[in-house]
């Protein structure tokens, strides 16, 4: 109990902070677990807005067989990683996805090779992600950078790819895989891993229960690679 009065005092301050800086996109990032009642719309806005790079929608369940919840967890039984919402983004020779950040889960800002960014926004609805779109903005956005809560054991061959809201990823160049730790660790904790190199990791976790919505940015296959999960640790 006082863990989770813990995790709510940390998510009212970081919400005051948020509105501080936007009030609208702020509050727009807490919402009930399964996101708001209603009947999604398509999986990618229509008409797409012309002169900004092709978004495509992934196969949801497809992308949700790469993944795996580790039995080693200790809360094992009742953890989970739904997929929500999986895009890609068309990329050229000259134009590669290199870098992704968000203060929450959503927006999702992308830094391409060749200096100009996006925001990708979408509506929670039912369940499930729609209207996807994207934005140009610049590519000063507004970052946080946090340090994991907790390190791997010494020696592990695993890479730190970054922490949003404490939660952390990890990736296995070994296991070509990415684990993910789940928030406020005593102890490396990883609950779930997905088959995906991972170079981003956004996230915002829920206010008044164990879990959240956890974004990972990376590449499956070669291919730039967006997923969105509901998760519960």
């Amino acid at each position: 109990m006082g863990n989770g009065k813990a995790v709510f005092r940390y998510g009212m301050r970081l919400l005051a902070a948020l509105v501080s800086l936007a009030p609208g996109a702020a509050l727009a990032q807490f919402v009930p677990p399964a996101g708001y009642p209603g009947t999604p719309g398509p999986a990618v806005a229509e008409p797409a807005e012309p002169g900004l790079p092709r978004l495509e929608a992934l196969d949801r369940s497809a992308i949700g067989q790469r993944i795996r919840m580790l039995p080693g967890y200790a809360n094992a039984a009742h953890a989970l990683a739904k997929v929500v919402g999986a895009y890609t983004v068309a990329e050229t020779r000259r134009a590669r996805f290199v870098d992704a950040w968000g203060l929450g889960y959503l927006p999702l800002n992308l830094k391409r090779s060749d200096g100009t960014c996006f925001a990708l926004g979408a509506d929670y609805v039912g369940g499930t992600l729609s209207n996807a779109r994207l934005r140009p903005i610049g590519c000063d956005a507004r970052r946080i950078v946090e340090k994991p809560g907790a390190a791997p054991p010494e020696g592990s061959a695993l890479r730190h790819v970054g922490t949003r809201w404490s939660y952390s990823a990890w990736f296995d160049d070994k296991a070509a895989e990415t684990l993910v730790t789940r928030p406020w660790p005593k102890t490396f904790e990883p609950f779930f891993a997905i088959r995906m190199e991972v170079f981003a990791i956004a996230a915002m976790n829920g206010p008044d229960w164990p879990g959240g919505n956890v974004t990972l940015a990376g590449r499956i296959d070669g291919r730039l690679t967006i997923v969105v999960l509901d998760v519960r640790y």
